[in-house]
């Protein structure tokens, strides 16, 4: 059983990838599991396996603590570290190959406090796990704002501690010139490098730019484009995916050579 967390900022496709990915793996004859972390959510376009929502939502924190918004969603991601158990036998009945969790919308508070981290590790348990980490394509219009999301990436990864594997949706919305641009800086990223510096930043950082080219390029070189609309992509973040947690074997492959 594998683990795949989709993380993001608020807006980045988070919950529409769970829902195509989710279908992509089953059409290849996998079984999925589908968890909803988001205790705030209203709708989701997929049938969840298991859902915090059952035990606990933002707008019940928010009537039974007189809490605003804010501190109410704070506050029920907080305590949904109570339920998590309850959520990993739903998941255990099922025995899914993958199971895809699909994280609250406020990215900072699942993955900058510590119970982002604690229901990592309780929901995955000694199962093997990544986090998907998506970065809204509407930001490649600006390389300075792409490079930023690709930092905040480092920064989310130091926090949760997995591997992780950035990827870049909504794909289908961006021009055909500004798609051709971006797919010009994932197989030669010295020209995104070259792209940034000629946003008018900060004396200071730009300089950090020019003096970052290889952290930035070792980042961007793994950003894979995918589109929840068409599908594009899927089979690359399948590959991906493997080549993380089973070393490239195909799960079905993987699993019969266990037998």
């Amino acid at each position: 059983m594998y683990f795949i967390y989709v993380l993001g900022p608020a807006g980045s496709g988070k919950t529409s990838l769970t829902s195509t990915f989710s279908e992509w793996l089953k059409a290849q004859k996998m079984d999925v599991a589908i968890v909803n972390l988001d205790p705030a959510v209203e709708w989701v376009p997929y049938t969840p396996t298991a859902d915090i929502r059952d035990y606990i939502t933002t707008w019940d924190v928010m009537r039974k603590y007189n809490l605003g918004p804010n501190g109410a969603l704070i506050a029920s991601v907080d305590l949904s570290v109570n339920h998590v158990y309850k959520l990993r036998s739903e998941i255990e009945k099922e025995q899914p190959n993958y199971v895809i969790v699909d994280t609250p919308g406020q990215l900072e508070i699942f993955a900058f406090r510590p119970a982002g981290k604690l229901l990592i590790e309780q929901l995955s348990g000694d199962s093997k796990s990544l986090a998907l980490f998506l970065i809204d394509a509407y930001f490649t219009s600006k390389p300075s704002a792409l490079a930023s999301l690709l930092l905040l990436s480092v920064a989310t990864t130091f926090s949760h501690g997995l591997p992780q594997i950035n990827v870049l949706t909504k794909i289908d919305m961006l021009s055909p010139e500004l798609y051709k641009k971006v797919l010009k800086w994932l197989e030669d990223p010295m020209i995104f490098i070259s792209d940034i510096t000629r946003d008018k930043l900060p004396k200071p950082y730009e300089e950090l730019a020019y003096e970052t080219p290889e952290f930035l390029t070792s980042i961007v070189e793994e950003l894979i484009p995918i589109s929840s609309v068409t599908w594009e992509g899927m089979e690359s973040l399948y590959a991906a995916v493997q080549r993380v947690l089973a070393g490239g074997e195909d799960y079905l492959t993987e699993e019969y050579s266990e037998v």
